[in-house]
């Protein structure tokens, strides 16, 4: 198999829990040898990765707009914040770059359309729970659930080891979201 390059967007500006997950993801997928693009608004986050042999480190990033403008030729791009979501609807549009994001929030999808069609347009949806997935139901949008992998997971010993399997469920994910056979859906 080709090795593939990801992008991953982070543009939250403080630490948090949710940037701690994002960090042991980056740090597994590392371990796994799994080439990385990190575009990151939070210099600490930066210079936690900054240690990750397969990481390669863009500069600071303060908006969508300079995300989509710095981010090179990916395989697929992982948008992990709200903030940075219209950076992957920007980089689906005019350079076709595929992307896969996060979704945390749990409130049902809004009438906006800019909203919608980020979702709609997106390779993939990678939700925490079962609340946040909810609301997509229904949708075109290829939703996948990492809960119930991280309550089994939680019931083994070894921290390593259950983010190497997170970690490989990403990549399936990653590599889902490349099959040129996948068209995502239109919003008109």
């Amino acid at each position: 198999m080709k090795p593939m390059l990801i992008g991953h967007i982070n543009l939250a500006r403080s630490l948090n829990g949710t940037s701690e997950h994002f960090v042991r993801l980056i740090e597994a997928l590392d371990r796994q040898g799994v080439r990385q693009h990190v575009l990151a608004a939070n210099a600490a986050l930066a210079k936690r990765l900054a240690i990750c042999e397969q990481v390669q480190l863009g500069p600071l990033v303060r908006s969508w707009v300079m995300a989509c403008c710095l981010m090179p030729e990916v395989d697929v791009v992982h948008v992990h914040d709200r903030s940075g979501r219209r950076a992957g609807l920007a980089l689906r549009l005019t350079r076709s770059m595929r992307y896969v994001l996060s979704r945390r929030e749990t409130e049902p999808l809004g009438v906006n359309p800019i909203d919608r069609s980020i979702l709609l347009r997106a390779s993939g949806v990678i939700c925490a729970s079962r609340e946040a997935a909810s609301p997509l139901r229904g949708t075109n949008v290829v939703v996948d659930t990492l809960e119930d992998l991280r309550q089994d997971l939680r019931h083994e010993n070894g921290d390593e080891m259950s983010e190497n399997r997170v970690a490989a469920e990403h990549v399936r994910i990653y590599r889902r979201a490349t099959d040129s056979r996948r068209i995502p859906a239109l919003l008109l």
